[in-house]
């Protein structure tokens, strides 16, 4: 089953085309890493999947419904995981529950005090005092206690040290094992992801250009190096983008079996990663 589908969504800000008939879907109990520069719309795409921004075009359909005609029902089934976090800065957790609870119906008071519990958050401080760690983690607890089929997160472990953002993905892979959640994670740790999602897309110019599981990823393509003098432009055209040196070049390739045949020991072969996707899908450059 679908739990998203965006169809040519385009946003303006300021007549700034922010989102440009953009298109992307997850399917149930998957995690799907979203990937780009500040400023490309990422924080915008997630906002209105929530309906906090209006869009100037397109559809979005949530759990096979439209998010706005069925908005009351869709937010229920979404948890929103976000910088600002949205929690009441003068409550505690404990007085924060009894305000947020009402609002869901599947809200499991047992479980909120469990994750709590286990993400190591105090019951007795206000949320003002926590750290932006501490907010994070805070509202993953909310979003997971109200049972939120759809969890999207925005830049959840910026700022945070590695410790801390190992536990929330462990947290997060626990829950993939349990139940058939679905999660979109925002962040600029590509490594965080290599951990934890089962597709990545690219967000760039308002649209996503490039989106591929990470078993295709890790299987289908390849980062290739070698000399100068083994790029000839008829080799450059196996690659998706190639950047240069003084002392050589590197490419990705979707076809390394091939660079394997025509390049030979001339290529060095290596598996790729989600920051090499990003580097050479952009066309490459010249260092």
């Amino acid at each position: 089953m679908k739990v998203l589908d965006i169809k040519n969504v385009t946003k303006f800000y300021k007549k700034q085309e922010v989102l440009s008939g953009l298109n992307l879907s997850l399917e149930e109990g998957f995690v799907l890493g979203l990937i780009g520069e500040n400023g490309v719309g990422k924080t915008t795409l997630m906002k209105a999947i929530m309906n906090l921004v209006r869009l100037d075009s397109g559809t979005i359909n949530v759990f096979g419904k439209d998010h706005l005609e069925n908005e009351k029902d869709t937010r229920s089934r979404i948890g929103f995981v976000h910088e600002a976090s949205y929690l009441f800065e003068d409550l505690n957790l404990l007085d924060t529950e009894k305000i947020v609870h009402a609002a869901y119906k599947q809200w499991d008071s047992r479980q909120f005090r469990r994750y709590l519990e286990r993400l190591q958050l105090p019951t007795n401080k206000k949320v003002k005092t926590f750290s932006k760690g501490m907010k994070m983690r805070a509202a993953l607890a909310i979003a997971l206690s109200h049972k939120a089929e759809l969890i999207i997160m925005d830049e959840p472990t910026s700022g945070l040290d590695p410790m801390v953002r190992n536990d929330l993905y462990r947290v997060i892979r626990d829950e993939l094992n349990k139940e058939k959640r679905s999660f979109i994670i925002s962040t600029h740790i590509t490594s965080d992801l290599e951990k934890v999602a089962d597709y990545v897309a690219i967000l760039r110019n308002g649209i996503i250009p490039f989106q591929v599981s990470l078993d295709s990823l890790r299987e289908d393509y390849a980062v290739c190096k070698g000399s100068l003098e083994a790029l000839s432009p008829d080799r450059e055209a196996l690659f998706l983008g190639v950047t240069r040196s003084q002392v050589g070049f590197q490419g990705l390739t979707d076809n390394p079996r091939q660079v394997k045949e025509i390049m030979g020991s001339q290529a060095i072969l290596e598996r790729p990663t989600i920051e090499d996707l990003m580097i050479y899908t952009d066309g490459g450059a010249v260092i």
